[in-house]
């Protein structure tokens, strides 16, 4: 099911901005989460790449700190590591056009769903242009945190984000 965003909770998103430049620090549940342009994951991992299943694994962004990309871009990530979570959860993305620093529609331009378990710390969330390609501008994206399977609430925005497509 699709669900709507209600705007205008710009004020209170504007306090949950993540800090892109200094992003090696614990912001909100996370140790630390950045904007890369890739990823590596140094040990085996089951499912999706970069799911951990050792207790020491971890996803290690490429060119972290970048909040910039072309327009030509295909796929960004969103590259982090959680504090311990005490049962499985969803983390999600939607990412939005801002027009004027404000978000301007409740319809994400897309999103993005992990779930993590118990044990699980490290992910990354894929960014990806709409079909109809990126427009050049500026974006939010949301961050959710909630139960596996819940649909995406504006309550369960943990944190934004922002990044710009060059023209």
């Amino acid at each position: 099911g699709s669900s709507t965003l209600s705007p205008n909770k710009n004020d209170m998103l504007k306090d949950m901005a993540y800090d892109q430049v200094n992003w090696k620090r614990p912001q909100g549940v996370f140790t630390w989460i950045t904007m890369a342009t890739g990823y590596e994951t140094p040990w085996d991992s089951l499912g999706r790449p970069g799911w951990m299943t050792t207790g020491d694994a971890y996803v290690e962004p490429v060119n972290p700190g970048i909040s910039e990309f072309p327009l030509d871009t295909q796929m960004f990530y969103i590259v982090f590591e959680a504090q311990p979570l005490d049962a499985p959860g969803q983390f999600a993305i939607a990412w939005f056009e801002m027009k004027d620093g404000q978000v301007t529609s409740n319809t994400p331009v897309g999103k993005d769903v992990i779930e993590l378990e118990m044990n699980q710390r490290s992910g990354y969330f894929q960014v990806s242009p709409p079909s109809e390609g990126w427009k050049p501008g500026k974006y939010q994206i949301k961050i959710f945190y909630g139960s596996p399977g819940q649909a995406l609430h504006a309550v369960n925005v943990i944190g934004t984000m922002e990044f710009t497509i060059k023209g």
